[in-house]
């Protein structure tokens, strides 16, 4: 009969054998997800007959956009901060079953112009204004992610002759402000390693800097150094070629994935010194949108230091919903980017928009 200890050491072999087969399991069903997990939503989207152009919207101001060839009802979708028109590729072909969609690449980021001057939200949101004009000649549904939806909702306040009804992707409302945004994930991390990263001459790439200083290397512990090799050797390699670790999730995948797309870190700068902000007062905006709006917010999560790892609070929500004359909002157990994450319920918050 085994004595006590060999008992223990008989529970702990079980207890790692277990870990080791759960780690595989979960290690297989990631290598078979990640494969091609970006490129193909892109290729199916193409293969719909979405196709690119630029559009002058001022002189020598241009924006790239890419744009279904059916038609319904008009929807232009404004990614957030780093993202391109691309990010919305997995949502696309379930929304042109009712709208005839429309992607932008802002000011900054892809293929449309990269001026600093630019960089505000008063000037995006007049600029998709006359985009509106050359592109749909009509009112549209207007969906924004992130500091895309800040740019949504002062696009609808300013120019209510355009909008029709505005889907709020989880923006940062308030939780950009300068006295909020140090205790918030984007304020410790992006923010940070932008101005460090912009501060040093030694290192070319922006992603090989972030993935030897990112705060997520404080909340995956002893993986994120392998995470990092990796993503610094495929960079290395084709710095024009998405990176993926085939043996994590996708979720995991989308950190350093989000951030490798062409884009001007003048964008990031322009929130660090809150000139990006000139002339946009985000209470008064919410409070002027006279359309129906739809809320969509991701899950809320703070760290052990109590920092936002949220794009806004349950407080900043309340208040948002206290502006707004008419909202409804939809919460999504999500990362903040729902329209990848959940892409079924971001295209049925957007139908619920239209119907309301």
């Amino acid at each position: 009969m085994p004595s006590g200890w060999e008992v223990v050491l008989l529970n702990i072999g079980f207890a790692l054998a277990g870990l080791v087969v759960v780690f595989g399991v979960r290690a297989l069903i990631a290598v078979v997800t990640t494969r091609d997990y970006f490129g193909k939503h892109v290729r199916r989207v193409e293969a719909l007959g979405f196709l690119e152009r630029t559009v002058e919207v001022r002189d020598g101001v241009r924006l790239n956009i890419a744009e279904a060839p059916a038609g319904g009802i008009p929807l232009l979708l404004i990614p957030g901060q780093g993202g391109v028109w691309q990010e919305y590729a997995k949502a696309i072909p379930q929304l042109v079953e009712k709208f005839r969609v429309v992607a932008v690449d802002v000011h900054g980021h892809g293929h449309s112009s990269w001026n600093a001057a630019d960089y505000t939200c008063v000037q995006i949101a007049d600029d998709l204004a006359r985009l509106i004009d050359q592109v749909f000649g009509e009112p549209v549904v207007v969906a924004g992610h992130s500091s895309g939806g800040l740019i949504a909702a002062r696009l609808a306040a300013a120019h209510p002759d355009k909008v029709r009804a505005v889907l709020l992707e989880d923006p940062p409302f308030f939780a950009t402000e300068p006295d909020r945004v140090d205790g918030t994930f984007v304020g410790i991390d992006v923010y940070a390693h932008v101005s460090s990263f912009l501060a040093q001459d030694a290192e070319a790439d922006w992603v090989c800097w972030y993935m030897r200083h990112s705060y997520w290397k404080r909340l995956l512990g002893p993986i994120w150094p392998a995470l990092t090799r990796s993503v610094v050797r495929q960079r290395r390699a084709d710095p024009a070629c998405l990176p993926v670790v085939r043996w994590v999730s996708v979720s995991i995948n989308r950190i350093w994935e989000s951030i490798s797309h062409p884009y001007d870190l003048r964008f990031t700068t322009a929130f660090i010194d809150n000139s990006w902000f000139a002339g946009f007062d985000q209470a008064q905006t919410l409070a002027a949108i006279d359309c129906s709006t739809v809320f969509v917010k991701a899950t809320t999560r703070y760290n052990r230091e109590g920092v936002l790892l949220a794009a806004l609070s349950d407080e900043d929500l309340a208040r948002v919903e206290s502006l707004l004359p008419d909202n409804r909002t939809v919460r999504v157990r999500s990362s903040h980017d729902v329209h990848f994450a959940k892409a079924g319920a971001y295209v049925q918050a957007l139908e619920q928009s239209v119907e309301r």
